[in-house]
């Protein structure tokens, strides 16, 4: 009898692995095809809104289609080079909402737009002649403890 015991506690824990392995299977599939359309609407700014350009056309034609977009600091790793100080504003538009880890109450998905702008001029972190210098994805968890 303990031989039966054994040989269904092994079949249960064998099954439970099987059945993990299969939903993380799905999950990264669902991951790869989300990470596709993100793609897709990153192309379709960066189409548009070639590096080069200054934050007041990328926001004029944000505001121009009615797209929302919000501003925060340092979405990529700055670095400070000659004359120029990297820390401005980037504007970032939101694309979508994933799954939220329990210790986080928002996990989105944004287009960012990441300027360089010169140190002088910039007091508020955002100035009109900001120079657009990246179109990126950028995924952030928000409101986490």
């Amino acid at each position: 009898m303990r031989r039966w015991h054994l040989y269904l506690a092994t079949t249960l824990i064998a099954v439970l692995l099987v059945g993990l392995y299969v939903r993380r299977f799905f999950d990264e599939r669902a991951q790869r095809r989300r990470e596709i359309e993100y793609e897709k609407v990153l192309r379709s700014y960066s189409v548009v809104l070639k590096t080069g350009i200054t934050r007041k056309q990328v926001e004029d034609y944000l505001s121009a289609k009615k797209v929302s977009f919000r501003q925060t600091c340092c979405v990529s790793v700055k670095e400070f080079s000659k004359g120029v100080y990297d820390n401005t504003y980037d504007d970032l538009v939101k694309i979508a909402q994933e799954e939220v880890p329990w210790f986080c109450s928002e996990n989105n998905v944004y287009v960012a737009f990441q300027f360089l702008g010169s140190y002088k001029n910039s007091i508020s972190g955002a100035e009109p002649s900001d120079i657009l210098k990246d179109v990126s994805v950028y995924h952030r968890l928000e409101g986490c403890m």
